[in-house]
């Protein structure tokens, strides 16, 4: 068109009224190209002036407890227990029960559906997790649209992306459980979000287009909307197709004008920022009930000087009564869900916090109750995959608790009366920091300790409690291994243990790299125990530890001058043993704690040596491709 326009304005044999009616066909031709289209939409228009219009729907589906805490707490009374003062308050039986004691517990309720719709929306799907989607029907026909909403943005989305085979999961759960829960379930959720959910299974063509835009596909499945206004076109192998088409035939049972809606934005609106407007309304959605986005929740794992920061509370509030009214820390507002406690359902014990709460005013002890329950959500928003991760959920609560308690106990050094003060002007969130922050100060050391001796496969090395201990601390969010078990620092007496433990490795270490010259990391790859052996055994024969392996002659002079007793159970000679542990610790720069460490570390080290030793004659002839790993021998090491 543009170069055929440009012919007529340089042909000079036209007048002006010959060359203003061409003009005016070509901006007739021009506007005729773009009728397809607008007929098209146009016909969708005037099929939509009959139906009720439609409004785009988004945001927060409707909670029948809006602004009415006390029928909350009045339908929630049969599975809640206040009688006590510990840190979880539901009723045993709900708590610590199975999911289908639960389950069963709920349906036997004179109004099962009130209870349920009191729930928290998160601690619905909770619940529903916990007890399986398979069995999962009868709650989800008992529950209210912000809690329908809430298991899609609770357990579909994955590090910012929409898991398609959760929100088909979902659904035909619902479409198990009845047309009218699928229906209600369909009904709760964002335009938005069903829109790029079809959009992800199906290509929409309004079927008056002329232009198909293309060949289908042989095996394609196409099939028309269910009021013959769009042809769909979708792949026989997708595994969302089934969940498709019972959305499509849900929404049409409640709104066609709706459904035009659906499949008009998925025809024309960009994926990627439906995706990314969806997003947003699910975050804002989660942050209200404390699921934070991940960047925001992972601020809580920073470092924050805990000695300067209780140096600073001291001078502020030691001492105090009591604090004026402004200056309390406002955890909640007050209309805020009670909670059942399922977040906190495996929390035996509360370390210092616990017994805190034990002398807090009730309205203290509810107000961190459900600020704990907060915090474990935010915990959960950085550690786990998705938030409805019930049984990481568990976990990480605890951790939250543990890890408070533990900054809690530190800046108060255990006074529980002072401590009921801080909760009233200290969030939690930042009492977590700080106990953290004390966590990091030991995980510090534990990577010095790792380059020391050679990196990550250095740690081999050491003892396997050491090692565990100096992974553990060593992983993003340090954590203590022991026994091949993983779990968060819980106490500040463990984390004293910790700190000696990681002094006696660096003893050790500091040992070793001083037999080794300073270059711990070149010399062979066998445990320090084996090397601090063979220096012992060098240092009885010639004199001078050293690392160099033993040869026969000076290991069959080792046995002779270094062991006693019968044959088959010699031990190590007790006067060596003494002047070993001597001439090895007489060094000015050993501390108090490291000479403990050092002397138990010998004192193992010749143990195991008699162990593995003891049984030998040194009178025969000894093979020393089978003398262990006690020693750095040269059949053995090289």
């Amino acid at each position: 068109m543009a170069q055929h326009d440009d012919d007529l304005l340089d042909d000079e044999t036209l007048d002006d009224g010959e060359d203003f009616d061409l003009e005016d066909d070509w901006a007739e031709e021009e506007d005729a190209d773009d009728d397809v289209e607008d007929d098209a939409l146009t016909e969708v228009r005037h099929a939509e002036e009959d139906l009720e219009p439609w409004q785009p729907q988004a945001g927060q589906a409707l909670d029948p407890f809006t602004d009415k805490p006390d029928d909350r707490q009045r339908a929630l009374a049969p599975l809640l227990d206040r009688s006590g003062r510990n840190l979880t308050w539901s009723s045993l039986r709900f708590l610590r029960g199975t999911g289908d004691e639960k389950l069963d517990l709920i349906l036997s309720l004179p109004d099962p559906a009130r209870a349920v719709q009191a729930m928290a929306p998160e601690e619905f799907v909770l619940l529903i997790k916990e007890i399986g989607l398979t069995d999962a029907g009868d709650l989800l026909a008992l529950a209210s649209p912000r809690q329908l909403q809430a298991t899609l943005d609770l357990d579909a989305w994955v590090s910012g992306e929409l898991d398609l085979k959760a929100v088909s999961e979902w659904l035909l759960t619902a479409e198990d459980a009845g047309k009218d829960v699928v229906d209600r379930f369909v009904a709760a959720q964002d335009d938005g979000l069903l829109s790029f959910y079809l959009g992800q299974s199906l290509k929409v063509v309004i079927l008056t287009e002329d232009d198909m835009e293309g060949d289908i596909p042989d095996d394609a499945e196409v099939f028309s909307s269910p009021d013959q206004s769009f042809q769909l076109i979708g792949s026989a192998d997708d595994p969302n197709l089934t969940a498709v088409r019972q959305v499509l035939a849900s929404v049409w049972r409640q709104s066609a004008a709706r459904g035009r809606a659906l499949l008009l934005a998925t025809r024309w609106e960009l994926p990627a920022q439906l995706e990314e407007d969806v997003l947003q309304l699910r975050n804002a959605r989660l942050e209200e009930i404390g699921f934070l986005d991940r960047d925001e929740a992972l601020q809580l794992y920073g470092y924050r000087d805990a000695h300067a920061w209780k140096v600073e509370l001291h001078a502020r509030y030691r001492g105090t009564a009591a604090v004026e009214p402004e200056t309390l820390q406002p955890y909640l507002p007050d209309d805020v869900p009670v909670r059942l406690g399922l977040a906190l359902r495996e929390v035996r014990d509360g370390g210092f916090l616990g017994r805190v709460m034990a002398h807090l005013p009730e309205a203290d002890v509810t107000r961190v109750r459900l600020a704990l329950v907060r915090l474990g959500y935010a915990i959960q928003s950085a550690r786990a995959e998705r938030p409805s991760e019930v049984d990481e959920l568990s976990q990480w609560s605890r951790h939250a608790l543990l890890t408070t308690s533990m900054g809690l106990e530190f800046l108060t050094d255990g006074d529980v009366n002072y401590a009921g003060l801080l909760l009233n002007v200290v969030s939690l969130k930042d009492l977590f920091t700080g106990g953290h922050s004390l966590v990091l100060q030991e995980a510090q050391r534990a990577r010095k300790l790792r380059q020391q001796v050679g990196g990550t496969a250095g740690i081999d090395r050491l003892e396997i409690a050491d090692a565990q201990l100096i992974r553990g601390l060593t992983l993003a969010f340090p954590q203590h291994i022991q026994d091949g078990k993983t779990a968060s620092v819980a106490s500040l007496d463990e984390l004293a243990q910790i700190r000696l433990r990681l002094s006696a490795v660096s003893a050790v270490v500091l040992m070793a790299q001083t037999l080794s010259s300073g270059d711990l990391q070149t010399t062979a790859p066998l445990p320090l125990r084996a090397l601090v052996g063979t220096a012992i055994a060098w240092q009885l024969v010639a004199g001078a530890p050293q690392l160099a392996p033993l040869d026969r002659v000076t290991f069959q002079t080792f046995l002779h001058r270094g062991f006693e007793g019968r044959i088959g159970a010699r031990q190590v000679r007790k006067d060596i043993r003494q002047a070993l542990i001597r001439a090895l610790l007489t060094r000015p720069d050993l501390t108090d704690e490291d000479v403990v460490a050092l002397t138990a570390f010998l004192e193992t080290t010749l143990d195991r040596l008699a162990e593995e030793l003891g049984g030998l004659d040194p009178e025969s002839a000894v093979d020393l491709r089978y003398v262990g790993d006690g020693l750095r021998v040269v059949a053995a090491a090289e």
